[in-house]
């Protein structure tokens, strides 16, 4: 990535801007690795015993529950994987099919790896991104990624987002409940959407496609909060442009992408309506009902793992490298003492040492 700095572009990140772990990169391997295993099996599968993709693409999930894993380890969370246990023996002895207790549990496990790979993103994405913001209006061209993050954050050709700033003093003494739903409410609508046009869609639906759809859905779910959840940290510490007039946000140029992007969710509808005529009414809202009820419960779950346990360290690194990217602010002049009540005993300069500027006119 190139940074822009005094009209001139570095081509790398400095890396005292880097927000990047060894746990994050870990978990990066950890996740890759298992997903080529993964589909190495789901090919040897389907070449063997000729099972479809929908049949064996609960496997695709299987990534999260290792990274899952990893990260109960790490934290060292055996409360929550003994009363994970617990809710199994308890669930065994009520009868519940064991096929359910084991989407429970992986659900529990995998939120936690998903949240991780999550973090990941957020973590080697921030300062990428605001790199790009702060300077993309006032390159004479813009790159690739550059319009992608134009176009992704909605930002507007006649904005100047060179001061781009955020809140540094967030402290968090609950779940901000506000945020979650909102968080929920998005994924839901990106969920519905995908679900609709994958399962529902007449040129791949028959018997054997509407029989695995718990799994298909399943899979699909656990992938709907790295849509939505890596941007909420723009949100949480209110990455803003500032003006005169009126702050644009990051976060809600991100709201209005997806909104542009859930008007084909009413085109779906005619897939909705095959869908009845082929398998009848009652099939087809179990289905939906099914789909909101994982998209609510797997969504939910994950924002509160990343509130509980991620958010805070993640915070307080990108507050610490703030000084690196943004050292004074950008309209900061000579004569602001911002600097010297922060740092006490630094030397004040005499402003008459700049100089005067002397005009000559011709009468």
């Amino acid at each position: 990535m190139r940074v822009l700095r005094m009209g001139k572009e570095n081509k790398a990140m400095p890396k005292e801007m880097s927000l990047m772990r060894k746990q994050d990169i870990l978990v990066l391997w950890i996740f890759l690795s298992s997903w080529i295993a993964c589909a190495a099996v789901m090919a040897i599968l389907s070449f063997t015993s000729g099972s479809d993709i929908t049949q064996t693409a609960v496997i695709l999930s299987a990534p999260f529950f290792t990274v899952g894993v990893y990260i109960y380890y790490q934290y060292r969370k055996w409360m929550y994987v003994l009363a994970i246990i617990a809710l199994d023996v308890a669930l065994y002895f009520l009868e519940v099919p064991l096929i359910l207790i084991f989407f429970i549990s992986f659900t529990f496990v995998g939120a936690a790896g998903v949240v991780a790979v999550i973090v990941f993103l957020q973590r080697y994405l921030f300062y990428r991104i605001i790199s790009i913001v702060e300077y993309v209006n006032v390159k004479e061209k813009l790159s690739i990624k550059d319009r992608i993050v134009v176009f992704f954050f909605n930002i507007p050709k006649d904005l100047d987002t060179r001061n781009v700033t955020m809140n540094y003093n967030l402290k968090r003494a609950s779940i901000p409940w506000n945020e979650l739903i909102q968080t929920v409410s998005f994924g839901l609508m990106i969920g519905m959407f995908l679900w609709i046009y994958i399962i529902m869609n007449p040129a791949s639906m028959d018997a054997t496609t509407l029989q695995s759809v718990p799994a298909t859905m399943f899979t699909l779910v656990l992938f709907i909060p790295i849509l939505v959840l890596p941007w909420t940290i723009f949100k949480s510490l209110r990455v803003r442009v500032e003006t005169r007039y009126r702050d644009f946000l990051l976060h809600d140029g991100i709201k209005e992408t997806l909104k542009r992007m859930a008007v084909p969710i009413f085109a779906s509808f005619l897939y909705i309506f095959v869908a009845v005529n082929e398998t009848g009414l009652d099939v087809v809202l179990m289905f939906i009902l099914l789909s909101v009820v994982f998209n609510v419960v797997v969504i939910g779950l994950t924002c509160v793992f990343f509130y509980v346990m991620f958010e805070a360290p993640l915070v307080e690194d990108i507050v610490s490298r703030w000084k690196v990217f943004r050292p004074v602010s950008l309209t900061m002049d000579v004569g602001n003492d911002s600097m010297a009540k922060e740092l006490p005993a630094t030397p004040k300069r005499d402003l008459g040492d700049y100089g005067e500027l002397e005009f000559m006119v011709k009468k």
